[in-house]
């Protein structure tokens, strides 16, 4: 390990940030130093701004792009305390999406119908009646769940921050029957699988001792929205996002659904909070109140 990947790696551990962010940077700054063949500490604002020209016409897409700017920016502002590099270098802008209307009850009532097996069925019901992010689920171990007082405990929470959520007798049995049926490995409440056959019942056979990862879950519910026939554009986010906007809409006031989120500012919580098409579609015409 190089002497600043290394200094890096501290730094980001001493702030506290995530693990999947943390490999994120690494990964990033690597690509970096790499396209350059040097040191990212000799470069500069010329060399950054090459960089993400570079990124662009070999087609990266926004969202990644933010991701090597804010890898990039932590690298000269807080790591080599060089902040001018970056104040050169335009901030990619990725569009917003948050305008579009949140999943009806009915769109997320077929994407759940669609699941073929328990594992997909358990880990999106879980997701939707959660409102948890799909990294928070996959990291959901067996002890985390307080079936007595009916809690989940979110230790894994984005920023390392841990919260509570409730779950409801009907979620209890949905992950009772899951359990029952799949067998899943302990600690894991959603281990990764093995190659083995789906009629094996032997968990430390069936099952890896490592969780499910948010990769494979992304790639099963794009297969969920094609059985489903559902059109327009979702992912696992979409869930968390329903969850949040079907609260709102039943009448939890936007502090609760903060709390529930795991956000650290309402200002998150108001994006995530949209009116839905089917409460759009429950508007009246001024039009028609003409006469």
């Amino acid at each position: 390990m190089t002497p600043l990947r290394r200094q890096v790696l501290d730094e980001l551990q001493l702030i506290g940030r995530a693990t999947q962010t943390q490999k994120s940077y690494i990964c990033f700054i690597s690509v970096f130093a790499r396209h350059f063949g040097c040191c990212p500490s000799t470069l500069g604002t010329p060399h950054v701004r090459e960089f993400f020209l570079h990124l662009r016409r070999i087609g990266r897409q926004p969202a990644t792009l933010k991701v090597y700017y804010a890898a990039l920016r932590f690298l000269y502002r807080d790591v080599l305390h060089r902040p001018e590099v970056m104040q050169g270098v335009p901030k990619p802008k990725v569009p917003r999406q948050d305008t579009l209307p949140a999943l009806t009850h009915l769109e997320v009532r077929s994407l759940l119908d669609a699941a073929n097996s328990p594992f997909d069925r358990a880990f999106f019901s879980l997701m939707y009646a959660t409102g948890l992010r799909v990294a928070e689920v996959c990291a959901v171990q067996v002890g985390d769940i307080d079936r007595a007082n009916h809690l989940l405990h979110v230790r894994c929470g984005k920023g390392g921050k841990p919260r509570t959520v409730p779950l409801s007798d009907t979620v209890l049995d949905l992950l009772s029957v899951y359990w029952r049926v799949e067998r899943p490995r302990h600690p894991w409440l959603f281990p990764s699988p093995c190659n083995v056959s789906a009629s094996c019942t032997d968990p430390t056979l069936r099952w890896a001792d490592a969780p499910i990862t948010t990769r494979t879950m992304g790639r099963h519910f794009r297969d969920l929205r094609e059985t489903a026939g559902l059109r327009r554009l979702a992912t696992c986010h979409s869930l968390r996002k329903a969850y949040a906007t079907h609260l709102l809409e039943s009448g939890v006031d936007l502090r609760t659904i903060q709390v529930l989120l795991g956000h650290a500012r309402p200002e998150t919580t108001a994006i995530y909070t949209s009116v839905s098409a089917e409460l759009m579609g429950r508007c009246p015409c001024p039009l028609e109140s003409l006469g």
